[in-house]
């Protein structure tokens, strides 16, 4: 929990709202580098330790590497987008005004209560809804980025005493908690998302509203959680991992053992009026497949599509560099850059993967003699070939575009690259080689194929030529019609 220290808003529209103005200023984009960077620090001294042992610590050094974290290029703008959501959530829930602390006072007086909701409906917060869309690649550093932006934010704030702008002091007893993160589990209903979200409310507030409200059915849960994200100020949802959501059905019920759909999602919290942001890979885009109007509501404030990660963009460079702690080997004469080029074609520019292979591949060099300690192409090929060939087809269908031979991949038939400083879409072009698409994406206009040309595609690839000929009426030893 933390003081608020109050900033009078530029915006006459927010100013005298303290759960706004207890924000602060928000941060330039060198204080939020400076903030959000996890640099690697070097804490292993070997002073008096056996020779013998030196590699083993060191590894455990290596192991380190795994928290040390690289702002993405495209970070800061989400933050922005989350700040600016945060603050238009407040904009109608202003503790001030003598209509909403009546209605604070009356969420705190019947809050177990689910049949007293009426009042709720003056705040008229579904017209201020915001919500935002992240999807990109598994591994792309969507939730670490997601929760390293959170941070930046004071959880829980306390109001005890606001004097707004003309000296006027006022009194207020109010917690206010900016934001919640929540995941979506896969098979699980609507029911275990709802206490999910009072387990989140729970942690933060050190109350037990999730064990209380464990037996209440699903529609007096909703009621429930949105009247206790409004009494706590709760500025923001973060769900995560929304791939796991259900498709929507055509006959949408509440039912404690019916799947979380999207629709559920979105019509819970255009009921509850607290700014939503969904975070999932592409496999979340089949969810918008038929629900034209969810993807308009649940993109009120845009969204942002990540593909696999630029070669050339400043993230992955310093994002390498920051990976390749070759001070720990003893005969390292590779160049970054040349490790750069080549980390990004064995990983497919996934991030995770990355860091995956560089520690994996450090950590086997000590073993070698010092002579040899160089983390090269040649190293890099030998871990991969032997502790991450699991992955080699994924990846290869990546590079090559061949999105359909992988259920993860095949909503990336619709995407398009958004060209580098510029307003203008083209459509990717990549060269013979190499179909990868790196950098952020948008929805392509072009049309997209259907379900059954995807399965026809599939099953082309499974067909050896014999037996594609043989379909077609060949006898392959003939080379005759049937």
């Amino acid at each position: 929990m933390s003081q608020p220290n109050y900033y009078m808003h530029p915006n006459r529209q927010y100013r005298d709202n303290p759960l706004i103005e207890a924000l602060g200023q928000p941060l330039t984009m060198q204080q939020f580098y400076a903030l959000s960077e996890l640099p690697f620090i070097n804490n292993v001294d070997l002073t008096g330790v056996d020779a013998s042992l030196h590699g083993y610590y060191i590894r455990t050094q290596i192991d380190q590497l795994n928290d040390v974290y690289a702002v993405q290029d495209e970070a800061y703008r989400l933050y922005d987008v989350m700040r600016r959501m945060i603050e238009a959530g407040y904009d109608k829930r202003n503790p001030l005004r003598t209509d909403i602390r009546r209605i604070l006072t009356a969420i705190d007086r019947d809050k177990t209560n689910p049949n007293q909701v009426a009042y709720l409906s003056s705040l008229e917060l579904y017209s201020v809804l915001q919500s935002y869309l992240l999807i990109g690649l598994s591994g792309r550093g969507k939730s670490f980025m997601v929760r390293r932006i959170l941070k930046l934010f004071d959880q829980v704030i306390e109001h005890f005493n606001y004097t707004d702008h003309k000296g006027q002091e006022h009194t207020l007893d109010q917690s206010q908690v900016t934001y919640l993160y929540v995941e979506i589990h896969e098979r699980r209903g609507q029911k275990a998302l709802l206490l999910n979200m009072l387990e989140a409310l729970d942690e933060v507030t050190g109350q037990a509203y999730a064990y209380e409200h464990r037996n209440r059915s699903v529609n007096e849960l909703i009621t429930i959680v949105r009247k206790l994200l409004i009494g706590h100020s709760v500025g923001l949802v973060v769900v995560d991992e929304a791939q796991n959501l259900a498709k929507s059905s055509r006959n949408e019920v509440l039912s404690i053992n019916e799947k979380t759909s999207i629709k559920f999602v979105e019509e819970l919290f255009n009921r509850v009026g607290v700014p939503i942001m969904l975070v999932g890979t592409f496999a979340t885009l089949a969810l918008f497949e038929r629900e034209t109007t969810i993807g308009r509501r649940v993109t009120k404030n845009g969204s942002m599509l990540l593909a696999s990660c630029d070669s050339n963009s400043s993230f992955w460079n310093r994002f390498i560099r920051l990976l390749c702690q070759t001070q720990l080997l003893k005969n390292q004469s590779t160049s970054v850059d040349i490790l750069c080029r080549h980390i990004h074609y064995l990983s497919a520019g996934i991030p995770a993967i990355a860091s995956s292979l560089v520690r994996a591949t450090l950590a086997y060099l000590t073993f070698l003699e010092p002579q040899d300690q160089d983390l090269s192409i040649a190293s890099l090929d030998l871990v991969f070939n032997r502790e991450f060939r699991v992955l080699t087809p994924a990846l290869t269908a990546l590079r090559k575009g061949d999105y359909h031979k992988f259920e993860d991949f095949e909503p990336m038939l619709m995407l398009e690259s958004v060209a580098s400083h510029s307003d203008v879409m083209t459509q990717i072009t990549p060269p013979p080689a190499m179909n990868l698409v790196q950098g952020e994406v948008e929805l392509s206009d072009k049309p997209v194929s259907s379900q059954i040309e995807v399965q026809k595609r599939k099953k082309l690839d499974q067909l050896s030529p014999s037996v594609l000929l043989g379909q077609l009426g060949y006898n392959l030893d003939k080379a005759q019609p049937k």
